[in-house]
């Protein structure tokens, strides 16, 4: 039991040390806010597209297209969205809370804490489940949260995006570009140089501390403010309820190990900060939007560890 405990904490808190990291490095002036701009679109555009594009391009990808997986994350992730999106509409009657609520208490920062979290936990194998997550829901999640802000706005505030402008906005991800290139030389098993592939190798390297380093660096406190209930709502649903849908559905769907594990951690993951700058742009309710991400990264230290000491506790985990 204790060594269960262990291998959990092992997990789960070298992600979240570097969070912390990074938001002491902000409080000492040790990183500056265009350092932080900075290091966010390296991330963005360079070094996370890098992991990925490698984690794709070193596995065997023939072997490991699961389309019934990718059809149950993402069929499970329409239906977790649009039941939070149709049930907070009946209770909810503030329309910029409403939208971010809905993305608030869905979409999760999967890129930036998920990922490492697999990595940890499964290490090289684990990279094409987390590509296949990446390549196939992920997109969506950037969709459905357009969707709630656009439509949930206040008059005069709606930036309502077309299908043509969401598909483009989707085509162009860095992220998603760098996957499906690496989708590619795999399935036709094109060999890299070695000094590119070398240099790819050292700039996904940096992709994980930088980001967590950036996204602790980003996190700010405010006050309380009369709708922080419905933060702490939101937050609830997105680390212990969605992770528990997505873990029990996908047992029941016949997923198990780390298809299971990535399933969970898909769910579980806190709150996206680009969530908090869509809601600003979008005239989201910017208060709720923080707080959502705040108390995500606190508790989902806290929730991810159980789970996953659980989870291995029974056996689901080898």
């Amino acid at each position: 039991m204790l060594g269960n405990f262990i291998f959990s904490l092992n997990i789960v808190m070298p992600v979240f040390v570097l969070l912390l990291l990074g938001y002491m490095l902000k409080k000492l002036e040790i990183t500056t806010p265009a350092f932080l701009a900075s290091g966010n679109k390296i991330v963005f555009y360079v070094a996370l597209p890098s992991l990925l594009f490698r984690g794709v391009y070193t596995t065997d990808i023939r072997t490991v297209i699961d389309f019934w997986f990718v059809g149950f994350a993402l069929g499970s992730s329409i239906v977790a969205f649009f039941s939070i999106w149709g049930i907070s509409k009946l209770f909810i009657k503030d329309r910029p809370v409403w939208g971010t609520f809905t993305q608030g208490a869905f979409r999760g920062s999967f890129a930036l804490v998920g990922i490492p979290l697999i990595i940890n936990l499964a290490g090289d194998a684990g990279m094409a489940r987390v590509a296949l997550i990446v390549a196939f829901v992920v997109p969506f999640f950037n969709v459905f949260s357009v969707m709630a802000l656009s439509s949930c706005a206040e008059k005069g505030k709606e930036e309502g995006l077309g299908l043509k402008s969401l598909l483009f906005t989707v085509a162009r991800n860095p992220s998603n570009i760098a996957v499906f290139t690496g989708l590619f030389i795999a399935m036709f098993s094109i060999p890299l140089p070695t000094i590119l592939e070398t240099a790819v190798g050292n700039t996904a390297n940096m992709a994980t501390p930088l980001a967590l380093i950036c996204l602790g660096g980003g996190m700010t406190f405010k006050g309380f403010d009369e709708k922080i209930r419905y933060a702490l709502i939101a937050s609830l649903i997105k680390v212990i309820v969605l992770p528990l849908y997505f873990t029990i559905f996908g047992y029941l769907f016949g997923f198990r190990g780390y298809e299971l594990a990535t399933l969970m951690v898909l769910g579980g993951v806190p709150g996206a900060a680009v969530g908090y700058t869509m809601a600003t742009q979008m005239g989201g309710d910017t208060y709720v939007a923080g707080t959502i991400v705040i108390v995500t990264t606190l508790l989902s230290s806290v929730t991810l560890t159980l789970f996953i000491y659980t989870m291995r506790t029974m056996g689901l985990l080898i």
